[in-house]
């Protein structure tokens, strides 16, 4: 059944959307998970409706010149989001023409953290944000089903985003196809935080397969590798934080099921399906991200996945620990990601063609860096290139801003994100329904 062909309407509930909460206990529990009454209850719950998105603003954002100072809005100042400001914050101190003007958060207490450290205006709701007009872009750092509704709020409002991945939930495929549409219609500049695109090793790897270095791509085969949880078990600074004028708990929800509060959801809220994806979503477009944009990559065919709460079963974990994807592209060749959080030792990346292989020295667990690359040919003397590991967001921000003003597009637009997106959004549906999922290229939707 297709499950991204409808748009959501207010007070209206899809029916795929119900199918897909009600499995996601079912088939996680098949796995190795844990299915107590609480966390089925929490999955069988009503499912939000849709995303109210507001309508657009008047307001077309000011034009900038090269010598014009750009103002940023960070909506989100959680772990990602502080370190997005202090990247921002640095630029600036080194001479890039930026300076950050707000900050938005449901949580007050960080929100004015933050605001204090930096200057920065504070606002709690993402629209009080949007009508600023010192704001001219902003960088979107708040939880997985956040990211799109309140990017097409930024875009209608007049500003050019950064937008954390994922692009958007594993259940928004629709939303995350008019986010696409949306951008190219207001002639938006967006980048997707998949940042891995503007590390220089990647573009030699990208210079390297699409010059024919290893022939035609049949095969790529990657991991991301973890010993340990904290990602999904995510600090909690007040165990004592009830929602009221200081936590808009209402905000944080967005277009999810209407649960009872737990500061656990609040804070911890990556070991929850209803606003995560695990590994998947949150783990391997660092992974898997980099080889999509290295040969050219756009929507897989069929995707297929294993996996399940294999390690972690003792607390109420809903997100796999251990992920397996592999997809299909119409260019006939597969991608393979394989992951686990219950064991650090690293595999060599390697694209596998019908004249050679390259394999990737050393990737770090973030893989947007490794020591080298290696080119073994068939026929011939293998090569090795030298590379730098390295955190790559500095430069994905430069390239972002520097795009602000030309308006030309970044090295993650948002077409890039939406092919990377399906193909994360299949590989989890996979795994949850227990079947393999296609892509109708026509209506473009993921079909189960």
């Amino acid at each position: 059944m297709p499950i991204s062909g409808e748009t959501p309407v207010p007070g209206k509930l899809g029916s795929s959307l119900v199918i897909q909460i009600a499995m996601n206990s079912v088939a996680l529990r098949s796995r190795g998970a844990q299915l107590t009454r609480r966390t089925f209850l929490h999955h069988t719950a009503r499912a939000a409706a849709g995303v109210a998105i507001a309508a657009p603003f008047v307001s077309r954002g000011r034009v900038l010149g090269a010598n014009n100072r750009i103002g940023v809005g960070f909506i989100g100042v959680g772990g990602r989001g502080q370190s997005h400001v202090n990247t921002v914050k640095k630029l600036g101190g080194t001479g890039e023409l930026v300076q950050l003007v707000a900050v938005c958060d449901a949580y007050r207490f960080r929100l004015n953290e933050v605001a204090k450290a930096t200057g920065a205006k504070a606002y709690q709701k993402h629209m009080d944000l949007l009508a600023d007009q010192s704001v001219d872009v902003v960088c979107i750092a708040t939880p997985d089903r956040l990211h799109v509704p309140q990017a097409i709020d930024a875009i209608r409002a007049g500003k050019d985003v950064y937008c954390e991945k994922p692009m958007g939930h594993w259940t928004q495929f629709n939303l995350s196809k008019l986010f696409y549409e949306e951008t190219r219609r207001l002639k938006r500049v967006v980048q997707i935080g998949n940042q891995g695109n503007s590390n220089p090793a990647w573009q030699k790897v990208r210079e390297l397969v699409q010059g024919g270095a290893v022939g035609r791509v049949q095969l790529v085969t990657a991991g991301f590798y973890r010993n340990g949880d904290w990602g999904e078990r995510m600090h909690i600074p007040d165990p004592e934080a009830k929602p009221g004028p200081d936590l808009d708990w209402d905000a944080f929800l967005g277009d999810a099921p209407k649960v009872p509060f737990t500061v656990d959801r609040f804070f911890s809220w990556r070991k929850y399906l209803d606003y995560a994806g695990g590994p998947c979503t949150d783990l391997f477009p660092h992974t898997f991200t980099p080889f999509v944009s290295a040969i050219g990559l756009k929507f897989p065919t069929r995707v297929v996945a294993s996996g399940g709460i294999f390690k972690y079963t003792t607390y109420d974990r809903e997100v796999p620990d251990t992920f397996n994807m592999c997809l299909d592209y119409p260019e006939r060749l597969s991608v393979v990601v394989a992951g686990t959080l219950a064991n650090n030792y690293v595999t060599e990346p390697a694209i596998h063609g019908d004249e050679g292989t390259l394999t990737l020295q050393n990737p770090g667990e973030w893989n947007v860096g490794f020591d080298g690359m290696t080119v073994i040919p068939f026929k011939g003397e293998r090569q090795v290139f030298p590379a730098k590991k390295g955190d790559s967001t500095a430069a994905h921000w430069e390239n972002f801003l520097s795009c602000v003003r030309t308006r030309e597009k970044p090295v993650s637009d948002v077409e890039f994100g939406l092919h990377v997106q399906a193909g994360l959004n299949m590989a989890l549906l996979s795994l949850l329904k227990d079947k393999v999922a296609t892509f109708d290229p026509v209506k473009r939707e993921i079909v189960i």
